[in-house]
Order: structure tokens, then sequence, then C-alpha cells
């Protein structure tokens, strides 16, 4: 008996040893799997830091250009505006409306708040309303048939380009200078006998500056863009300087309001049926 007790103890003994050390195993693959599925979950939820004012990583000019422009279908803008040539300096009030770039109203006034002046474009057409001449002026809005109005060279896509706070001409083309800070970045394009320089704000998220320079290097026009605020999540430039040097002009907007898409706007108008027709 004694010696049957011995044998039990001996195959007890013998045959534990086995599933201990199995147990063991399976603790330490499950301590291993744990902290692999823990590494992983550190790895995916790792995300990158944006400071704002700052480049972001990857920054590509057109497509921030491209996607502010999609956003800003409408604008409605109120304000100060002047428009110096030679020395020479008017200044008024203005009410305007942009549908994209396509459909521009804008309403000029004078002391008091009386109409002098309403202008209508399109990219093929033009109204001019001269209140105080009963007169309107019809044409192609190009730049010499609006400066014969307002006594600056701009046409209807200028002035809808530098109403949103955008170059002219679209955004492709453009290639960057080596940059001297991670807050603004400068893009040179050249066409024809033109070259294009805008310098880009990281902290406004839009342009700041645009010029085109001539073969000669003489600015034909230099226009600067400030005091931004941001309406509907759009960054909008309230201030706008436009620069002529050789003609020694200068056109310039301070907006009090600006409203970006705004809703149930007026995008053109019907000069009165008794008002006297002239050509551009």
């Amino acid at each position: 008996m004694a010696q049957l007790r011995n044998s039990s103890q001996l195959s007890t003994k013998q045959y534990s040893s086995p599933f201990q050390r199995m147990s063991s195993m399976r603790i330490a693959f499950i301590i291993c799997a744990l902290a692999l599925l823990a590494a992983c979950a550190t790895t995916t939820t790792t995300t990158t830091t944006v400071v704002k004012g700052k480049r972001p990583a990857n920054f590509v000019l057109e497509q921030a250009l491209e996607k502010r422009s999609a956003a800003l279908t409408a604008l409605r803008a109120e304000g100060n505006l002047s428009v110096e040539v030679d020395g020479k300096k008017q200044q008024a009030q203005f009410v305007g409306s942009l549908w994209k770039r396509d459909s521009l109203l804008l309403t000029v006034t004078g002391p008091f708040n009386i109409a002098v002046a309403k202008v209508g474009s399109t990219p093929d057409f033009m109204n001019y309303y001269d209140a105080l001449t009963n007169t309107v002026y019809q044409g192609v809005p190009t730049a010499k048939n609006f400066q014969t109005r307002l006594g600056v060279p701009l046409s209807h896509n200028d002035i809808a380009c530098f109403l949103r706070g955008e170059a002219p001409g679209g955004f492709t083309g453009f290639t960057a200078e080596p940059a001297a800070s991670d807050s603004e970045d400068t893009f040179v394009r050249i066409r024809d006998t033109v070259t294009e320089r805008l310098i880009y704000s990281h902290k406004a998220e839009n342009i700041i500056s645009y010029k085109r320079v001539g073969q000669s290097g003489a600015t034909i026009i230099h226009t600067r863009f400030s005091n931004f605020t941001a309406s509907n999540n759009i960054s909008i430039p309230q201030d706008a300087l436009v620069v002529f040097p050789a003609i020694k002009a200068t056109f310039s907007v301070q907006c009090r309001a600006v409203e970006a898409n705004p809703k149930d706007q007026k995008y053109s108008f019907l000069p009165p049926l008794e008002a006297k027709r002239r050509k551009l």
C-alpha cells in the first residue's frame, strides 16, 4: 500500500509539470498579444499638431485657393471707396453684391447717402448708370471702358477677383520661391509678357499681396489685402488697395461689413427707362 501511495504521488508529480509549463506559456502569449495591441492602438491615434498661422505640412497653393473659391459663392460688402488719379481724389460710400465672379451690382452714394452711380456688370456686358446726369453707359466691361467711368483700368473680372480677395487669371501655374518664414509663402507665375507674384499668409489663410510686372520690370498693378475677418468660415479681406504706378492711380476699399454667401441678394438692376443711353 505504501508503495502504491508513493507511486500515485510520483505519477501526479510527473504529469502536473507539463500542464504548469503550458499554463505559463499561455500567460506569456496573452501578455505579448496585449502589448502588441497597445502598441498598435498608440500608433493609430497619433495625430499631427497644426499650429495656427504656420505653414501646414504638404501645403499646396492651388488646392488652398480652389477650396476657398468653391466655398465662396456669393459676397455682400459695404463701406468706403476712394479713387485717386494724378493727385485728384474722390471718395464715396458703396454697397456691393457679387455672385461668384459672374454678376456684380455696385451702388455708389455720396454725401447724405444720395445715390450717384450704379453699376451692374457681367463678364460680357455692363450698365453704368450716372444718376447725376441720368445717363446709362453700356458696353463690354473691359478695363478701358471701366476706366472711362471709374478712372482706373479694372475689368469686370479684375473687380470681381479683388472684391473676393483673389488673384485674377486663375490659380494654376504658380511656383513657390524659397520661403523666408513659415507664416508666409511667395509664388511666381509667368504668362506671356507679364510676371505675377503673390504672397500667401497662413495666418490670414488667403492672399495678402498680388503684383503684376511687365517685361521692363515696371509694376503694372499691385494689390494688397488686409484686415481679414471670417464670415461663414471663409477668410475675407475687409480692406483692399490697388495701385497703378504708371498712371499714378489708386483704388481702395475699406469695408464696414462683409458677409460670405448671403441669401436673397440682387445682382443686377434695370436702368430707368427715361435715362439717356450712351455706348462705351
